[in-house]
């Protein structure tokens, strides 16, 4: 049996090794950052990201680039990206001036982006555009300029999900996937003082790059191995291809080996393998044919002498041509060097990561933290301007009204002298064309409401499980920070025991003082909880509803006993709220199936989901899913 203090060990030394491959990816970065694209790093704000952030500026500064890295902020705007019209120098000058966007001013240098899971699809479009053309186009504001930019991208992947990553662009882009989130403080070496080089083997890397040369043999053994680990991309094999001659150069040395060829592989192939490789079968021994099974001491003596001469010659060819058979073995026995060193590098979780793979691509859920995104007038992340009037409650962007007028004054200006009429000095000639509006990108909240059936009858049965799904539904929403409310029906009334909020606490709280017993006022409970999801849509959240109910109701809405009155008019509320087209599931929790709860669910327009006989996890997770495709 595996002694626990030696698995440890592993586990530490496994730690350790992925810490140093981190040294090495800034260390590479720092040599050529433009041909290696960048790298995603993995990891939450904390002292081993900061430690690994700071021994990249130092290797930064060592490299010569400026300090500190250029940070892309969140919600950048086009004209501070790539560039626009300088607005003071060109009202100073009296003619259009270009000024440097944030790409521009990265040349040679490294992007830090922060929050790269959060980045907008534009501005990943605008970076990866530069990334693989190497220069920025500017087109704004009638001007055109081509900007030499070669950099590199720091994206530090922040996601607390499984299932939020960078834009799938910028990951196609960079040669280095590193996690830090399966490190710990005490997983790191004291001091990273020993592994920092002198400036002068980084200012000689760098500029011995260009020259280091791959061998044929070397890419094919490249291309074999990529095939093995199911890496179908000339991206990464471009970037693998760099890799390799950066550490070369690191090394000093002209020409790719098959140590570089390793490392590379273990840096940018293996993180992105979609297969474990499969040694090749063993090759068949060839059975000797009838006519050789011929016993030694029956062979001819003339043959055997013609043999033993032929065996002779070849021996001697054999010592002459050494040095080019063994050439020609050279690339399968390179490439199974090399996979034997990738496989080892492949992660551990590699098969666990694949089969979660298509849960990742499934589609998303009603809604989350991010949820429903709309362009607003008034209030959000700024998504730039568009021309038209400032009415109707649009506001008026001053300064890109300005913007969009400035290139302009010159053949305003020989306009009004052509006409005769006088220039009034200082002025700006604004027209209605220049006219911008401001626009905003709003993401609404969703609320996501469950009204709980605590009748008697949903009491005797399933009120116990109900209870335990909406705990465990709390906890997703909290998650996803969705906004929350809860609302019973018993007896003849339907109560809020909790307005919509975002504390888990109170929730839980509401949740346990939930009582039991009493009528089932049905078409209460409809009328009102499509009230509060009205009001929360007026405050701008997206609501969702979740009833829990066996649909039998017998407390009519005037609070009059009797199962006909009260099947009616929850039938009449439930047609008069599907008006609404609010998202909704309808969970039976009745012992049996019943066509009472199929029926108004359709009379809702709810997608109808019986559950007889599940437990709370059960319930829940059918809740989640049946969310996803209401």
């Amino acid at each position: 049996m595996e002694n626990p203090e030696q698995s440890q060990e592993i586990s530490k030394s496994a730690k350790l090794e992925t810490w140093l491959r981190a040294l090495q990816v800034a260390q590479l970065l720092v040599i050529n950052p433009h041909g290696l694209g960048g790298v995603i790093v993995r990891a939450r704000s904390g002292p081993v990201r900061d430690r690994w952030l700071a021994y990249l500026n130092t290797i930064a500064q060592l490299g010569g680039m400026r300090l500190p890295l250029r940070k892309m902020p969140l919600g950048i705007s086009d004209e501070n990206l790539i560039g626009g019209i300088d607005l003071d120098q060109t009202l100073r000058t009296g003619k259009a001036v270009l000024r440097q966007g944030l790409l521009a001013q990265c040349d040679q240098q490294l992007l830090l982006m922060p929050m790269a899971e959060r980045v907008e699809v534009g501005a990943v479009a605008k970076v990866v555009s530069a990334l693989d053309n190497g220069f920025i186009s500017i087109e704004r504001d009638g001007q055109s300029r081509r900007i030499e930019s070669h950099f590199g991208v720091v994206a530090l992947d922040e996601g607390i999900e499984d299932d939020e990553h960078p834009n799938e662009k910028i990951r196609q882009r960079v040669a280095f996937l590193l996690n830090l989130d399966i490190l710990g403080w005490r997983d790191l070496p004291e001091t990273d003082d020993d592994f920092v080089p002198d400036s002068q083997s980084l200012q000689d890397a760098r500029e011995n790059f260009s020259n280091v040369t791959v061998s044929e043999d070397s890419l094919n053994a490249l291309v074999g191995v990529a095939e093995q680990l199911g890496v179908i991309s000339i991206r990464a094999l471009n970037l693998a291809i760099n890799t390799a001659k950066c550490l070369a150069a690191f090394d000093a040395e002209d020409e790719v080996s098959s140590l570089h060829l390793q490392r590379a592989i273990a840096l940018v192939l293996s993180p992105r393998a979609t297969r474990m490789p499969q040694s090749a079968p063993p090759e068949e021994e060839e059975l000797p044919s009838e006519s050789e099974e011929q016993p030694e001491n029956e062979q001819d003596p003339v043959d055997q002498e013609q043999e033993d001469d032929k065996e002779e010659q070849e021996n001697q060819e054999d010592q002459e041509d050494q040095e080019p058979e063994s050439n020609a073995e050279t690339p399968q026995a390179l490439e199974d060097e090399i996979l034997e060193a990738a496989q080892a590098a492949i992660p551990a979780d590699l098969l666990a990561r694949l089969a979660d793979l298509a849960d990742l691509k499934s589609p998303k859920g009603m809604g989350g933290k991010t949820g429903a995104v709309k362009v607003g007038r008034m209030r959000g992340r700024p998504l730039g301007n568009m021309p038209g009037m400032p009415e109707g409650g649009k506001t008026l962007s001053i300064i890109d009204t300005l913007r969009a007028a400035v290139p302009w004054q010159r053949v305003r200006r020989a306009e009004m002298l052509a006409a005769g009429k006088t220039i009034p000095l200082g002025k700006i000639m604004i027209r209605k064309e220049d006219f911008r509006i401001k626009r905003y990108q709003e993401r609404t909240q969703t609320l996501t409401m469950f009204i709980v059936d605590a009748s008697g009858s949903s009491a005797m049965h399933r009120l116990a499980e109900a209870k335990g799904a909406v705990e465990l539904l709390l906890a997703e929403c909290y998650i996803r920070r969705d906004q929350v409310a809860v609302m019973s029906f018993r007896g003849s009334t339907a109560e809020l025991i909790l307005a919509p909020t975002r504390s888990l606490v109170k929730a839980k709280r509401a949740l346990s003082g939930l009582p039991g017993g009493g009528g089932t006022p049905l078409s209460r409970a409809i009328d009102e909880s499509f009230e509060v999801a009205s009001a929360s849509m007026r405050k701008g959240l997206s609501p969702a509803l979740v009833f829990l109910t066996d649909g039998r109701a017998n407390i009519a809405k005037d609070g009059s006993p009797g199962r006909p009155k009260a099947m009616e008019d929850a039938q009449q509320s439930a047609r008069a709220a599907a008006y609404y087209s609010f998202k909704s599931l309808w969970i039976d929790t009745s012992p049996q199936a019943r066509d009472e709860g199929k029926a108004m669910a359709a009379l809702l327009g709810s997608m109808y989901l019986p559950l007889p006989n599940a437990g709370a996890n059960e319930v829940s997770q059918a809740i989640m899913q049946g969310l996803k495709k209401a």
